[in-house]
């Protein structure tokens, strides 16, 4: 790995030698191209925009629109 960029907590990124990105959360790591991280990055940035909107007019409401997420 050549550059390792720190986010808050348990977030990083790391920018490797081979072109790709590894993305690390706690002991979860993702491995990406440098367009597909910044997909990613922007869909994770709008689903947690979402979830404060959602959360400032308490209008969060349980859902089974995806009913192949089993939850723990």
């Amino acid at each position: 790995m050549d550059n390792v960029i720190h986010g808050n907590g348990q977030a990083a990124l790391n920018v490797c030698g081979c072109g790709r990105l590894h993305f690390t959360y706690g002991p979860i790591t993702l491995h990406f191209d440098r367009d597909e991280f910044v997909a990613f990055a922007d869909a994770v940035a709008r689903l947690a925009s979402q979830l404060r909107q959602a959360d400032d007019s308490r209008s969060l409401a349980p859902s089974s629109a995806y009913s192949d997420t089993m939850c723990h």
